[in-house]
């Protein structure tokens, strides 16, 4: 799908090509929630890749450990915050597993990695019906799968979340793969029987093998960021230092800039690093404690805004917003380091003397003003508000316009009868205010194919201050 900003109308591919800018002399005054993560941690389990989470996920399955891991920190603050999260693991290496003559079954850990090794198959035969056959899969010592077959039902044996399961049947020797009909395994109704029949009334077998050789984060880093869905990426979890978070700062404004795709970032404040001055970059400046004492560092708490950003409506500022849990600001900063953090374009948390601890203002790094990214655009409900007009844009022109409406006065006028009905929404919706139908012109561009677009918008943005005058008589 092409499409990016546009200097001249001189594009090569079929596509929306939008620029953002502030208007010199303004006017008077869609899957959302979804966060992606890079991991910072060797979690020795797990696809290599993408995982998709929530808060009702199995992490234990999916990551060899459970959200109160000090490993899956970053993880658990930025789930306070987002709806979804896509979790970017660099786990790679060898799957444990187990081959026994003595069973109709191979079984092999789901993921590479060294936790693959914890797994362990416990076969038990039940006292009173031999025939009955109890498969318990093991993580440690918990039991995470448990099912029953007949010694004459061998293949019925399902893989879980945590193995994978191969049947043997009555073969001598395990083999990886069934070949089926073809003089393959035996799939009647004995299969297996002999074997399981011939085993001890408990048998345990524990996998093995199992090796971790973790993948460069760096490596995979580019394509998680061209092809997955998402509002807003992080770096929360890596240390303050680590060049990953420059990186992912170049490569977002890289991309809002030469692709249609208007993703933001939200990365730990360096002091003395990057200043990024982008209104599509966040930097997150402090950390906070919570109430059972527990310090998070500001690149763990880097993670919570950024998955509330991702969640936060175009009509929502987060401003204000309370960080779930936290009872204290660490570090607290004085009324003057505040401020001077704010200027800097730093989302800062802040103590309140009711104990909640709440985001002074939801801003970005923007710092440098000019007519095409003005003061306004500092503002993340701003962005929002922008990015998601962008975006709708974009998708309707692809999926509703591109090769399917005449380039003349008609399909345009079908176009700007579109957009203006989307628009009228965002105002009904306190989004933007004051539109105007003249506000918008559709009209042709130089080529044949091609349709030039200029809109002009004025988004709302929420109460921040109050100056009030108190007279007493």
């Amino acid at each position: 799908m092409a499409g990016g900003t546009w200097t001249k109308q001189n594009k090569v591919r079929p596509g929306a090509y939008i620029n953002t800018k502030g208007t010199p002399q303004p006017k008077p005054d869609t899957s959302i929630g979804r966060t992606l993560l890079i991991g910072s941690q060797d979690l020795n389990w797990g696809v290599k890749g993408i995982t998709e989470v929530d808060t009702d996920s199995d992490f234990k399955a999916l990551f060899g450990t459970t959200l109160a891991d000090p490993k899956l920190l970053a993880l658990r603050e930025t789930l306070k915050g987002a709806l979804t999260v896509l979790y970017l693991n660099n786990n790679d290496g060898v799957k444990a597993k187990v081959e026994d003559a003595a069973l109709p079954w191979n079984f092999k850990a789901k993921y590479a990695g060294t936790k693959g090794n914890d797994l362990t198959i416990s076969i038990e035969k039940d006292p009173n019906d031999e025939t009955l056959i109890t498969v318990n899969t093991l993580f440690g010592t918990e039991i995470v799968d448990q099912q029953q077959v007949r010694t004459t039902t061998a293949q019925g044996l399902e893989s879980n979340t945590y193995v994978d399961v191969t049947f043997t049947g009555d073969n001598t020797e395990p083999t990886a793969e069934v070949a089926g009909a073809d003089g393959g395994a035996d799939f009647s109704a004995t299969a297996g029987k002999d074997k399981l029949e011939a085993l001890t009334a408990s048998s345990t077998y524990k996998l093995a093998g199992g090796t971790t050789e973790p993948a460069d984060i760096t490596d995979m880093l580019n394509e998680a960021l061209a092809t997955e869905v998402y509002q807003v990426v992080t770096t929360a979890g890596f240390p303050i230092d680590n060049e990953i978070h420059e990186i992912v700062g170049q490569a977002i404004k890289r991309l809002r800039k030469e692709d249609d795709f208007k993703a933001r970032a939200v990365l730990p404040v360096l002091e003395g690093g990057s200043k990024y001055d982008s209104y599509a970059i966040s930097k997150v400046s402090n950390g906070i404690k919570l109430a059972n004492g527990e310090v998070i560092e500001k690149t763990y708490a880097t993670g919570y805004f950024a998955g509330a950003s991702s969640a936060a409506n175009y009509n929502e500022s987060l401003t204000y917003a309370q960080y779930p849990d936290a009872v204290e600001a660490y570090p607290k900063l004085s009324n003057e380091q505040t401020s001077n953090a704010l200027n800097a374009g730093e989302i800062v948390f802040i103590s309140r003397r009711d104990g909640t601890v709440v985001i002074e203002q939801d801003i970005n790094s923007l710092v440098t003003f000019t007519d095409d990214n003005p003061a306004s655009f500092r503002k993340n409900r701003i962005v929002r508000t922008l990015d998601e007009i962008a975006n709708n844009t974009s998708e309707v022109f692809h999926t509703t316009f591109i090769g399917k409406v005449d380039n003349d006065p008609t399909g345009r006028d079908l176009f700007k009868a579109n957009r203006v009905a989307y628009l009228r929404s965002l105002e009904n919706a306190h989004a933007i205010r004051d539109f105007d139908p003249t506000d918008l012109a559709v009209d042709a561009g130089n080529d044949k194919d091609s349709i030039l677009v200029s809109l002009a918008v004025t988004p709302v943005d929420a109460m921040e201050k109050l100056y009030m005058t108190l007279w007493v008589n």
